[in-house]
């Protein structure tokens, strides 16, 4: 009895620690662990007469997220000798025939969303020092205002580690919009927002080495281009 006993006790202990753990917010499901991951893939260098649409096809991978990555905008202008990046890629392949028109094609929404706040283009979105950048980065002085790219709903306001405090929106057709090392967020959480309103104050919370807003784009859980989808600066 008294080996059941302490069984049952312990028992009772672990779902006591269990229970006080925090819980996580289910919006933070839409974010990577961190601003910046392990890059998971491999660079295709590319040889005569290729094009990213052939590329795509032999890895297996979309040529909209292999443009994106790579911040290429046209498909068809690609030089031989330029290192792609290819997500999720094992091993390098030889890239056999001619992509289609259709294969080829790259979507650009440009003036899509509105530059969320007025300062300059600092690091980009896709591959840097090896690890994976899931969005942009736009440094501007302390305290600057972070204004929502479009209209929407808060669907997170608060901190999580390596972004520091930050804001998520959710807007339609399940796209979402992440903004963060904020100094001090100005919206709560389930709040109707308007294009341009004011919603964060650009700061240096988190994984940040100075004052910067660190904007994303997400659909769904996928992380897009923000340069795809904002006006040209």
């Amino acid at each position: 009895m008294q080996g059941r006993f302490k069984i049952w006790l312990l028992v009772a202990l672990l779902l006591a620690l269990g229970a006080c753990q925090p819980k996580r917010h289910p919006a933070l499901v839409f974010l990577s662990p961190s601003p910046e991951t392990e890059a998971v893939g491999l660079f295709h260098e590319v040889q005569a007469g290729e094009s990213l649409g052939a590329i795509a096809r032999t890895y297996g991978t979309d040529v909209q997220d292999l443009a994106e990555v790579n911040g290429i905008e046209d498909a068809n202008r690609i030089k031989v000798g330029q290192r792609i990046f290819v997500p999720d890629a094992v091993e390098a392949k030889q890239v056999e025939g001619v992509a289609s028109a259709a294969q080829n094609r790259v979507v650009k929404q440009l003036g899509k969303y509105i530059w969320p706040v007025d300062g300059v283009l600092t690091s980009r979105f896709g591959i840097r020092r090896g690890r994976r950048h899931d969005g942009i980065d736009i440094g501007a002085p302390e305290g600057t205002p972070i204004h929502a790219a479009a209209s929407g709903q808060v669907l997170y306001v608060g901190e999580q580690s390596g972004y520091g405090n930050l804001v998520i929106l959710r807007h339609d057709k399940g796209a979402i919009t992440v903004y963060a090392h904020n100094l001090r967020n100005l919206v709560k959480e389930g709040e109707s927002v308007e294009q341009g309103q004011k919603i964060a104050l650009v700061g240096k919370t988190g994984r940040a080495t100075g004052p910067h807003l660190h904007f994303e784009i997400r659909q769904g859980r996928r992380p897009r281009n923000p340069l795809f989808f904002l006006p040209k600066p």
